[in-house]
């Protein structure tokens, strides 16, 4: 993973607190002209959020259910990571759980290192009476060392159920990894959509990206910094039996530096903000999209 590919939460929070006001005006000011960030969209389509901080988190959690589900997975209860679990009840007779399990593994095979505990994320889908586990999955991709230089935050489930058609309803996830560097400012966040028939479980559209942050810093005042900021909806037309998902993309890019009489740097704070739209189409398994790691300013 290239340089750039790292971030710090420290020099993000330094970023949004020194131009928030300046992104924020430019955001707003170009937002009406975007399909899925309009304050009146179509009647037949549905706003999932207009950008990631809006994301509105469901706030169910049934801690005698979770146990019934831990003991099903044969997981202790108290290798859960509670602070870390989602869930939503998904009809009257099933509950989705994402659970965040931690295991002890202190020493890495290979060389040796101290990794500390492994954070495993596990998706599952539970009978609302027993916590008999009716389809499970571990998502590789979130699970982490608590060593590690990319951490996984906790996975948070939208609040509101998503109709993908008259007859299908689905889940939506959103989850951010960032790095822990004073630094290099890394961070992505990605929303996944999940179904289940019953007895299997599927992801539909899996990390997409909705918000990212990739930069440098030194620590104070002077950085470069590129972000992207997505917001989506539900189409009201469909391919393949599923609506398409509407994506509107504003990508911010801020230069600032701190006055250096001694070294002759003139303080200064450039903004600039670029928009492009897509469309995810079902292909009858996922919404298949092409992975875009490219910058639009750095």
């Amino acid at each position: 993973m290239k340089i750039k590919t790292y971030l710090i939460l420290s020099g993000i929070f330094l970023f949004l607190f020194s131009c928030g006001k300046n992104e924020k005006q430019l955001i707003d000011e170009n937002a009406p002209s975007l399909a899925v960030q309009s304050e009146t969209p179509k009647a037949a389509e549905q706003l999932i959020f207009k950008k990631s901080e809006d994301i509105v988190p469901s706030d169910e959690l049934d801690l005698g259910l979770l146990q019934k589900t831990a003991k099903n997975l044969n997981v202790k209860y108290s290798s859960i990571k509670i602070e870390d679990v989602s869930s939503i009840r998904y009809n009257e007779k099933v509950t989705f759980f994402v659970i965040c399990i931690i295991k002890k593994n202190s020493k890495s095979v290979s060389n040796e290192e101290d990794l500390g505990n492994f954070y495993e994320r596990k998706y599952v889908f539970v009978n609302n009476e027993d916590g008999k586990i009716l389809d499970q999955l571990t998502d590789q991709n979130l699970g982490y060392h608590e060593n590690e230089g990319l951490r996984v935050s906790k996975t948070y489930i939208l609040k509101d159920l998503l109709h993908l058609n008259d007859k299908t309803t689905a889940i939506a996830l959103s989850t951010e990894v960032y790095s822990n560097s004073r630094v290099v400012m890394y961070s992505e966040e990605k929303f996944t959509i999940v179904t289940f028939d019953g007895n299997k479980m599927n992801k539909v559209l899996y990390e997409y990206p909705i918000r990212s942050a990739n930069g440098d810093s030194n620590g104070g005042g002077t950085y470069q910094i590129e972000t992207l900021e997505t917001g989506i909806s539900l189409s009201d037309s469909q391919t393949n039996g599923f609506y398409d998902l509407l994506v509107s993309k504003i990508f911010t890019y801020e230069d600032a530096a701190e006055e250096d009489l001694e070294n002759d740097i003139q303080q200064k704070s450039d903004l600039k903000v670029k928009k492009e739209f897509q469309k995810l189409k079902f292909n009858g398994k996922t919404y298949s999209f092409k992975k875009d790691d490219r910058n639009r300013f750095l």
